[in-house]
């Protein structure tokens, strides 16, 4: 049976017109900018099978064992300024989402970069600006994704209790293949999306696919706030929902996530 939603999607037209398939290296990303310093045209897509040195935000390590994920790298060249980069990530984190949901997994996104199932970790985000003092050359977009149940089994115990496979959300076995059309048509999509018309076109979408119930700690006007995320306004600014049911509007670099969306009632297949 078709996944819902696959056969009404056509492929994507530039992202991974170019793709690049490595067995293993240090990081895609890394691989990725390389190709872009040398001139990789837009959409220049890089897969390994495996990562010796992947990472997320914040410098933070991403497993990557051979085979069990996918971990793959985009070169993105945009008219954007600077200033507007980052919000590209929200932007993505929705067509991940719905790549997820295509093929079965009831995801869910966990601000700013995470994709959850269940309250745990199926995908990550990460976005690296390369530029020339305020223009832009180019973009390069990480993503990870858990792909495949028998890799979870080489998970270290800490890792295993907060992660999740596409294969263990969805119930069933994933084509790696289809996935991969999948992801890259629908972040080409939200891409496209956000370069024309800005966040507002994204931040509506970000809010419908919002994991519930993620507490966070920020500072606002020199002010520490505790309380709910309660998503995004039309500019894209974070919403912190304080003890008092009070909004806040923050900005992203003040924002510490100190608790992760419950899990969810229990998923088919889940461990």
């Amino acid at each position: 049976m078709t996944a819902p939603g696959r056969s009404a999607l056509a492929r994507a037209q530039w992202l991974g017109g170019h793709r690049i398939e490595l067995d293993e290296c240090d990081s895609t990303n890394d691989e990725a900018a390389r190709l872009a310093r040398a001139g990789a045209r837009h959409g220049t897509v890089v897969i390994a099978r495996a990562q010796r040195a992947g990472r997320g935000r914040d410098g933070r390590s991403w497993a990557s064992p051979r085979d069990a994920g996918l971990y793959l790298s985009a070169v993105i060249r945009t008219p954007l300024p600077l200033i507007d980069v980052p919000p590209m990530t929200l932007a993505i984190g929705v067509g991940l989402c719905d790549a997820a949901r295509a093929l079965g997994a009831p995801a869910a996104l966990k601000w700013p970069n995470d994709a959850l199932v269940g309250g745990k970790k199926l995908a990550g985000v990460l976005v690296e600006a390369h530029s020339q003092g305020h223009r832009v050359d180019a973009v390069i977009v990480g993503i990870g994704v858990n792909l495949s149940a028998a890799g979870a089994a080489g998970w270290p115990p800490e890792l295993a209790a907060t992660a999740i496979s596409m294969e263990q959300a969805a119930g069933a076995p994933v084509d790696r293949a289809a996935f991969i059309d999948q992801l890259l048509a629908q972040v080409e999509r939200w891409i496209d999306r956000y370069v024309a018309s800005g966040i507002a076109a994204i931040a509506p979408a970000w809010r419908d696919r919002m994991a519930p119930g993620v507490t966070a700690r920020a500072r606002v006007d020199g002010v520490e706030l505790c309380g709910e995320l309660a998503g995004l306004d039309g500019d894209g600014a974070l919403l912190l929902r304080d003890a008092g049911g009070a909004l806040h509007r923050v900005r992203g670099g003040d924002v510490e996530v100190i608790k992760p969306a419950p899990a969810a009632p229990r998923v088919e297949a889940a461990p």
